[in-house]
């Protein structure tokens, strides 16, 4: 003869299962977060070196040409937001690294900048 199951009993396994069930569902989704996370702080990490890379160019041409750029903390996005868009040096860098104007036009506009005589006729 067959063994009674009691329906606390089976409700109990229902609620057990249920809670094995989410259990492992979420620990699956936050081993799956977690994996995320470290992939986006590589890429983020990534993404800082190449903005400071890039702002090493701009450091290194404003040494060049000696002109002064005063650049922010590294950490003062806004500041440095400000900067990009007001510093009349970087504007013309912009417009050159942006293909908006030519090596001679972007010389003879940082000249003007310095307030230097322009070149003479290219030869």
């Amino acid at each position: 003869m067959s063994k009674i199951i009691s329906f606390s009993t089976l409700v109990r396994q229902q609620h057990l299962a249920l809670l094995r069930h989410k259990g492992r569902d979420y620990r699956e989704r936050e081993d799956y977060l977690a994996r995320l996370r470290k992939l986006l702080f590589q890429v983020e990490a990534q993404m800082r070196q190449a903005e400071i890379q890039q702002l090493e160019v701009f450091r290194e041409l404003a040494r060049h040409f000696q002109i002064p750029l005063p650049f922010p903390d590294l950490g003062d996005r806004v500041a440095l937001q400000e900067l990009f868009t007001t510093h009349p040096f970087i504007m013309i860098l912009k417009d050159f690294f942006g293909d908006r104007i030519t090596e001679e036009e972007c010389y003879r506009k940082i000249l003007e900048l310095k307030g230097e005589p322009g070149p003479g006729p290219a030869a």
